[in-house]
């Protein structure tokens, strides 16, 4: 039987590699994607699928999901580069607390017991958890006694909203589709043949009906079915490991982007409660490369280090002459080897290190205080320009959050929104408004930006124009993806 006093969280994004996919190619927002891998020398199967598809799963061949969708984008499923996104969402919620046990990619389990207390009651400690995750990866939260309810609870949330089923729960599951049971796709199929749609269904059958027919997964899922199953959270994490990743939103091969990008990681990793009061011998850091195998390096430091100041101050002294080998696309850490009270001190540099300490402390709580009362991304952020010449705007200058601990980490700027325009042999005559009015619009520059060589090739036609009522803006219509977006600088 479940604990019926234990309370277990459950953080769940669904269709992790389609919105990591989408994310980073923003024209497929409305597309139908289908994500497929290989196993082995047999034919390509399903692994993904935008939740706009229905009547497809996962591993059912990709020809078969072709032939209902076959205006449907492809993609294999690239699992290192979303392990490598989910890693950065585990640490995220690591932060928080380190009862948690990963599952499956998207699923975390959390032991709720005495968190609550520490956050100013369940519902700020749930909004906390929220907010820590990327928001395209539209995070749901389900609180329940165990591990599969706590599932379905968040699985039956919306889109970064939260569901909590702590009585009543064989009611609450019995409505489910036994397809969203944790066991063999093989004994989901028997089931259905046997006429067992819902979880209700099954949880209404005799134990040694299920035993004789299904086996041990079919008991298993009579016991999920009926919550009577007990879970507990192992947590198995090392302690002496902490990692920090961030994307950079384009390839960069500026030294500069670089230096910065590694101050906010280390920043954010010494924010972690397990470096309290330590000191660090070991810092390793791997950079994702386009088009190569990547740049690695580890630094044994001669002296333990306990301040995020000291230890970008030794990196960038480290790394000042580094050739990049090509541009950079993601940037991880990995700090190690913890050591308690370092006995050796230096109090000059201990006095301008406080004070900067205590400065950057002042500004994240600016930041935060800001973000509590109006909502916003970055309310406090450095900027930094990575090339002022560059044709695309987005990719002239960076903007990086003062508050390690924000979800908005590293982020383009004057990016672009979209638009609908009506257009004549390709000129824009009308812009729509969000009120379904037309505007007419009078062209007055044009100019093109082809940037065919680089690795996500651009390709854009640009257009300066005016209203009736004199407002001045440009706007470009993109010939990959061909949609029209309105430029913001």
């Amino acid at each position: 039987m479940s604990n019926k006093n234990s309370k277990i969280g459950c953080l769940l994004i669904t269709h992790f590699g389609v919105k990591s996919e989408i994310n980073k190619n923003p024209e497929l927002s409305d597309n139908e994607v289908i994500l497929y891998s290989r196993e082995s020398s047999k034919l390509p199967v399903v692994e993904d699928f935008s939740k706009t598809i229905k009547n497809i799963s996962k591993g059912i061949p990709l020809s078969s999901a072709l032939s209902r969708y076959p205006d449907s984008v492809r993609f294999e499923f690239d699992r290192k580069n979303y392990e490598q996104i989910f890693a950065s969402v585990i640490s995220n919620i690591a932060r928080i607390t380190p009862k948690i046990e990963r599952s499956n990619l998207g699923i975390i389990y959390i032991n709720m017991h005495g968190l609550s207390e520490m956050y100013g009651g369940e519902a700020k400690l749930v909004t906390h958890i929220l907010d820590s995750i990327p928001y395209f990866l539209e995070p749901r939260f389900g609180i329940s006694v165990n591990k599969f309810s706590a599932y379905t609870a968040a699985f039956s949330s919306t889109p970064g909203g939260s569901t909590k089923i702590l009585k009543n729960i064989d009611s609450f599951l019995a409505t489910f589709s036994v397809d969203i049971l944790p066991v063999k796709r093989s004994t989901i199929i028997n089931f259905h043949k046997f006429g067992m749609h819902t979880i209700g269904d099954i949880a209404a059958q005799d134990y040694g009906l299920i035993y004789s027919k299904f086996g041990d997964e079919g008991c298993r899922a009579l016991l999920l079915s009926r919550a009577e199953n007990s879970d507990y959270i192992s947590s198995n994490k090392p302690a002496q490991d902490i990692t920090e990743h961030v994307s950079l939103p384009f390839p960069s091969d500026s030294l500069s982007v670089l230096f910065t990008t590694l101050e906010f990681l280390v920043q954010r990793a010494f924010m972690r409660p397990v470096l309290k009061s330590k000191y660090v011998r070991k810092i390793s850091i791997l950079l994702e490369l386009v088009g190569s195998q990547g740049w690695a390096k580890s630094l044994i430091l001669k002296r333990p280090l306990g301040n995020s100041n000291d230890l970008c101050l030794l990196l960038r002294s480290e790394l000042e002459d580094l050739e990049l080998p090509g541009s950079v696309e993601d940037i991880s850490i990995t700090i190690s080897d913890f050591v308690g009270e370092h006995g050796i001190q230096y109090r000059a540099f201990k006095e301008i290190r406080d004070h900067l300490d205590e400065r950057r402390d002042r500004l994240v709580k600016v930041d935060r205080h800001i973000r509590k009362k109006i909502p916003a991304k970055n309310a406090l952020y450095k900027l930094l320009t990575v090339n002022a010449e560059h044709p695309v705007p987005e990719r002239r200058a960076l903007q990086i959050s003062i508050d390690p601990d924000t979800k908005f980490s590293v982020m383009s700027i004057n990016l672009p929104q979209k638009i609908t325009v009506q257009e004549l042999n390709n000129i824009p005559k009308f812009l729509s408004l969000s009120n379904g009015d037309n505007l007419k619009v009078k062209v007055l520059d044009i100019w093109k930006i082809d940037l065919w060589w680089i690795p996500d090739p651009i390709s854009r036609t640009y257009y300066n124009i005016s209203t009736p009522d004199h407002k001045i803006m440009t706007i470009f219509k993109d010939s990959v993806g061909k949609r029209w977006y309105r430029q913001n600088y």
